[in-house]
């Protein structure tokens, strides 16, 4: 790491925002210039938190989108300058400047939030000297009165007697061998419940956790995807994107995986998502056997996360994803996919915008497309418009809008058209925020060229159908409506074998029976059909994208899956 000269006059916001904006110029003389603007700061001390949180995020988009090797470099050192400068700011700094740097994210920082039960046990098994259990909620269940069952039998006394304060009881049980963290995370593990009620547990004694990251890859500083070769953007960005000829290519093979690879992809996506205060279930939840990882064209990948099986959805599973550009995590998101549709949603992090946002967009509807069979991607009002007063300020739903989505209802699809138009005819224009607001209330959809709409079947219209069986034929009796679906459906598709499949099999069963059991005269099912409804079954378990990929070539659930959605719910 190098430093600034001693007495070094201060870098200053001007500087670095004029630095910024050459980051994303390409052509003659951009290289020279970035070197040149690099050299300066570099000869300048960094004295001001807000001035070195805006040099970070440039640098972290020089070190995405480099024009050259020896400007890549430059901006590695540079970045190791700002890390060492915040460790110093955080240990001896003034307190404003503490106070500005934390829950930046940054190395040498520290941040504070109540994270699911999942992440916390993660931090505790992945990077316990980074993680610390910080205090808990006012309005929190005392731990005494829910954890008490995690103590031995012959402790009853502190069962009974001890404090109501969720912090002190953690003390006095915890002894000291284990830290506060760590105990609180391995009580709720002692307890007989299974994970999704120990979130709930973990929700109610609401718990808040305090990251310190140092220079471990838990900061957006240094958290990195997979190694590649960089991608130098020597002839510039690429801003002009057509999507359905990026989409219809085929997908090239993913990365085969060690095993530590995949536990490093699976902690890349929850350490950057953890530094910025987020998680998603895809991701915190994600099975490290079913990560895959895509390299594609310009120095882009993607990772792919599927939840463990017991906590996947029945019908369209969240698979979640974090984009890569250069091995710097630039964007996450998931989808949604099902019968040939799929929700999608993507998030392109504040360092990487003014890159090539569309053309990594493009790349994650071509992935999900491919894997999934899907027609058709839809967005949903919060990732661009509705009460999302910040995505209707940024201008998101255009960004969708260029790209093919378009509102799926009618008179929203021609007001878009006409304000379009507008922008179109005068580049300057914007278009304020109450025109916006009366186009982007709706879904919007992007239905790829040349191939069949999706068949109109969604998964919340056969979940009401499952709701209206059960209380027309069960009464509301959850356990018997579930026993005889599984009975039927074990007839039907002659499940002696059943007993012995894998616990995650078994649960795709039972999650999925309620379902197959409204599809009339399943027994009469041709036995092909009824064999490849078995390996369906088997698959969600397991394999994602074969599960999807039986469901797309299942002609004769397809079709019932459609009439039941018509129907099913009257």
């Amino acid at each position: 790491m190098s430093a600034a000269p001693p007495g070094a006059p201060p870098l200053d916001r001007a500087a670095v925002a004029a630095l910024r904006v050459l980051a994303t110029r390409f052509g003659a003389g951009t290289a020279a210039a970035k070197a040149r603007a690099l050299a300066a700061a570099a000869r300048r001390a960094i004295v001001d938190a807000p001035t070195l949180l805006a040099y970070h995020d440039a640098l972290l988009f020089l070190l995405a989108y480099p024009e050259a090797p020896a400007l890549r470099d430059a901006a590695a050192r540079e970045l190791a300058r700002v890390a060492g400068t915040t460790r110093g700011l955080m240990q001896q700094g003034p307190a404003a400047a503490r106070r500005a740097l934390e829950h930046s994210g940054l190395a040498w920082t520290e941040w504070t939030i109540d994270f699911g039960f999942d992440i916390a046990r993660w931090l505790v098994r992945r990077f316990p000297a980074h993680a610390a259990l910080h205090s808990f909620a006012a309005d929190g269940v005392p731990a005494r009165s829910l954890l008490a069952g995690a103590l031995l039998p012959l402790e009853f006394e502190l069962a009974a007697a001890g404090s109501e304060d969720s912090a002190a009881f953690v003390a006095q049980a915890r002894g000291a061998a284990a830290t506060p963290l760590r105990w609180l995370v391995d009580a709720l593990l002692r307890l007989p419940a299974d994970d999704a009620l120990r979130d709930r547990l973990w929700e109610a004694l609401h718990p808040y956790v305090t990251i310190r990251p140092a220079d471990a890859a838990l900061s957006r500083t240094f958290v990195r995807g997979l190694r590649r070769p960089t991608y130098f953007h020597a002839a510039g960005l690429l801003r002009s994107v057509d999507p359905a000829r990026l989409i219809r290519q085929a997908l090239p093979r993913p990365r085969r995986l060690a095993a530590a690879e995949r536990l490093f992809i699976v902690d890349a996506g929850r350490a950057m998502l953890a530094a910025l205060g987020r998680e998603t279930d895809a991701i915190a939840l994600a099975d490290p056997t079913r990560v895959a990882w895509y390299d594609l064209p310009r120095g882009a990948s993607i990772a792919l996360y599927v939840q463990q099986a017991l906590h996947r959805s029945p019908l369209d599973a969240h698979v979640g994803f974090v984009l890569f550009k250069n091995g710097l995590p630039v964007g996450y998101g998931g989808g949604w996919p099902f019968l040939g549709s799929c929700r999608i949603g993507i998030n392109v992090f504040a360092p990487y915008r003014g890159g090539e946002s569309a053309y990594l967009f493009c790349q994650v509807l071509r992935t999900y497309a491919r894997l999934f069979g899907v027609d058709r991607f839809v967005a949903e009002p919060s990732q661009y418009g509705g009460s999302n007063r910040e995505g209707l300020q940024s201008g998101a739903f255009w960004f969708y809008y260029r790209l093919g989505f378009r509102p799926v209802d009618r008179r929203p699809a021609a007001l878009a058209a006409e304000a379009f138009a507008r922008i179109e005819g005068d580049p300057g224009h914007r278009e304020p925020l109450a025109s916006l607001r009366r186009f982007t209330g709706g879904d919007i959809a992007l239905q790829l060229g040349g191939l069949a709409a999706a068949p109109a079947c969604e998964p919340a219209t056969l979940s009401r159908a499952v709701t209206a069986w059960v209380d027309a034929h069960h009464a509301g009796n959850r356990r018997r409506a579930e026993a005889a679906a599984l009975s039927t459906v074990a007839r039907a598709l002659d499940l002696g074998a059943a007993a012995r499949w894998s616990d995650g099999e078994r649960h795709a069963l039972r999650a999925l029976a309620p379902l197959l059991a409204l599809l009339p005269g399943l027994a009469r099912w041709p036995l092909r059909d009824r064999r490849a409804l078995v390996a369906l079954i088997r698959a969600k378990a397991g394999d994602e994208v074969r599960f999807h990929r039986l469901l797309g070539a299942h002609t004769r659930l397809r079709a019932a899956l459609t009439t039941l959605a018509a129907t099913g719910t009257r």
